[in-house]
């Protein structure tokens, strides 16, 4: 089930954030992930955030504004549709939406663009040095009615 996230959820989250951000981006210095954590719980709860809530926390995505700061599942529940739902909801509540992904994180990439995201320019993030993706997705909002269309 999808909610919004709670108060209580930020242990599991920031778990969950930083398992798989290691797991995710052996290319990064694991330090760097490490350093913010602690920056990461205390912005994370002023972002739009929704939580894949299976029994507890299983994943989340983050969004601020139209920007998608992160989308995060847990090892034993990736593939299987879990993330998918968290971008359909954000594509509920936002138009269009954005995300930076780095280049060598190529699942990720796979992922965003199975789901309608598009390659819009190359980047270097400022803090790691590495190549990334800025990406970006039209949501098309046609609403079908019986044979008409609005």
């Amino acid at each position: 089930m999808i909610r919004e996230f709670q108060a209580d959820d930020l242990d599991q989250v920031m778990k969950i954030w930083l398992e798989q951000n290691l797991l995710a981006h052996p290319f990064v210095d694991p330090a760097f992930f490490q350093n913010n954590a602690d920056l990461v719980r205390i912005i994370l709860p002023s972002s739009q955030i929704y939580v894949q809530d299976i029994n507890g926390v299983k994943g989340f995505i983050g969004l601020t504004d139209n920007y998608i700061s992160g989308l995060f599942i847990e090892t034993d529940y990736q593939r299987q549709g879990l993330g998918a739902s968290l971008i359909e909801k954000a594509k509920q509540v936002h138009s269009e939406l954005f995300l930076n992904v780095y280049t060598e994180n190529k699942a990720a990439v796979q992922f965003y663009e199975k789901h309608g995201f598009i390659r819009l320019e190359d980047t270097v993030n400022a803090e790691t040095h590495q190549p990334e993706y800025l990406m970006g997705c039209k949501v098309n909002r046609m609403v079908k009615i019986g044979k008409c269309a609005m």
